[in-house]
Formats: C-alpha cells, structure tokens, sequence
C-alpha cells in the first residue's frame, strides 16, 4: 500500500460505509407474488460482526490457493478493490470435462492396462506380438490422444502455451469493496450496476421431493423488479440457514470499508493493500501470513477451532436501520 495512501483517498463516495451512510428511500410495497418468490422478509442489514462461513473456507486450503495464484501470475478473483464471480462457458466446462477423463486415463486406466498385459504374458502365454500390437492400439487411440489433451491443459494452466480460444470465463456479477458498487452481468455484458445499499438479500427456502428444505440466497434490487437477481448461495455448499446469515454477514464486512476485510485465506494477500484492513492488522500486531503460513494439518486444526469458536457466536452483526439511521438524504 502507498504510504500516503488514506481510506479518503482509496475510496469513491459510492463506497458503502455502515457509520456514515443516507438513509435509503422507503423499501416500495409488494405484491404477494413477489414476497412468496423472494421468501418473505429480506435478511436484514447490519453492521457486520467477524463471523465467517466456515463451509466456505475450508477450502481450497492455503497451499491451494498459493499454487493457484503462482500458477495465475498473482492475478485473483478477489482483492482489495473487487470479488469477481463467474464460470467457464459451455464450451469451456466441455474441455473441462474432457480433460478430466484424459487425466483419469493417463494416471488410473494406464497403469491398470500395464497390470494386465504383464498379467496375460505371464499367466496366458501372451507373446511379443500379442502384447506389442495391444500397445499399439492402446497407446495410439487411447493414451496419446489422453495424454495430449490433458498435457495441453496443464502447459496453457502454467501459462507455457496459450489457452484455448474458446476457454473464456463468463462473469456473472461483481461486487466493489472501493466503489461500492454491484454490478450483475449477462454474457458478459452489463445487465445493470446500482450502490451496494440499494439491494436487499432474501433466504429462500423450498422443499424436495423428499420434503426437505433447500435454501437459496440471492441480493435483489430495491427499487427495480429485474428478471435475474444475484446468486449468493454459491459462495458455500451448506445448507443451513445459519451458514448463509453468515454469507450475507461477511459480503456486508467485504463492501464495508469502515470495517477490516473479512479475515478468511482468499484475501490474505490483498490485506496489505486495503488502507482499512491494513491499519486495523497494524494496530492489532496480525501475522501477515497467517493463513498462509499454515500447512495443510495446521489449517484443518484452525478451522476446526473456528467453527467450535463460531457456534457461540451470532451469525450476523448488531442490526442498522437503512432506512431511518443515516444521514438525510
């Protein structure tokens, strides 16, 4: 971080801030469609405690994520300014999958096929040319094409050739701790941005066919009735309700820059660069590396006593009123 670099100076006006906010306009009325859609009454807002899904960090651990950020040449979905979350396209989870395959033929059926060609010279008799032409075969329609595929995934995932031109990441929304803004994407073109105080995050819950509950979480704009909201449920893959209070508690910490980033492995890095989080880890005497300086039984051991520590903790901050706590507007 820039020496002379301030909160003042780091932050746009638009930058969310749960001690120095407006009061939003009145939350318009709903039909009874809308609320039975959206799951009744929104999560409400707060000024966000240090909670954190534990679902969601439990990984990639550590070392995952230093391999992945050396491997990506120090570029993240997640930093000090934005998280970015998107998916491959269908053509990328196509190769994605193939890939998969090539590297499961490669690693298991390879050395299973060895088993049993030594198998058959020794116990069947097999010959020279039985087992030089079941090479053959094998190693020319199965093996190389394999080891092909899945080499040229690992070269290009390196950065040691170029990545194929259809592997292009489809970006879904985007949230901005240094503007403050929210931003949700449809093949990836701007389908519409607004402040961070302008959306309401809703718990949806419905039943399976076996009658239990699954729950989704999506941030929903106040004031405009779009088709697509935010998907927030994939930030973890729990399924209770608590974990995703805890979701809705750590996006409100992240965009709040009154606060320190959430203190979770994937922003370790970027808690330096961030002038809040960086004063907050100087006045505290934080470990800059403390995640990543775990190894992977250490990290297994800290999560364990997060979650222990968590399960006596409220899952969300002490409430703030939108509406009637800020400033005028």
């Amino acid at each position: 971080m820039n020496r002379a670099e301030t909160p003042q100076s780091r932050y746009r006006d638009t930058a969310w801030n749960s001690q120095s906010y407006r009061n939003q306009k009145p939350r318009p009325e709903q039909g009874a469609l809308t609320k039975l859609l959206q799951g009744g009454d929104p999560l409400p807002w707060s000024r966000a405690n240090e909670t954190v899904p534990v679902s969601m960090i439990e990984e990639p651990t550590p070392t995952e994520i230093k391999q992945r950020i050396k491997d990506n040449k120090g570029e993240t979905h997640w930093d000090e300014n934005q998280h970015s979350a998107g998916s491959l396209n269908k053509y990328g989870l196509i190769y994605f999958y193939l890939t998969a395959i090539a590297k499961g033929i490669c690693t298991i059926l390879l050395p299973v096929f060895i088993a049993v060609l030594l198998s058959f010279a020794v116990f069947d008799g097999w010959g020279f040319t039985k087992i030089a032409g079941a090479i053959y075969i094998y190693s020319i329609y199965v093996f190389l094409p394999s080891g092909l595929i899945w080499g040229y995934f690992e070269a290009s995932g390196r950065g040691y050739l170029p990545m194929p031109w259809f592997m292009k990441a489809v970006k879904h929304f985007t949230f901005s701790r240094s503007t403050g803004m929210v931003t949700r994407y449809k093949n990836n073109k701007e389908l519409y941005s607004h402040p961070f105080p302008e959306f309401d995050c809703y718990l949806v819950s419905s039943p399976s066919h076996q009658g239990i509950l699954s729950y989704q979480l999506h941030l929903i704009h106040r004031y405009h009735r779009y088709f697509d909201s935010i998907p927030l449920h994939g930030f973890s893959t729990s399924q209770q309700p608590d974990e995703f209070e805890r979701i809705w508690n750590l996006i409100q910490r992240y965009m709040d820059t009154s606060q320190p980033m959430p203190d979770i492995p994937e922003l370790e890095p970027a808690r330096p660069r961030d002038p809040t989080t960086a004063a907050y880890d100087a006045k505290t005497n934080r470990k800059p590396d403390y995640w990543f300086s775990m190894d992977d039984d250490e990290f297994e051991e800290a999560i364990n006593q997060l979650r222990a520590e968590q399960r006596f903790m409220p899952s969300m901050g002490p409430e703030i009123d939108l509406f009637n706590g800020g400033i005028q507007a």
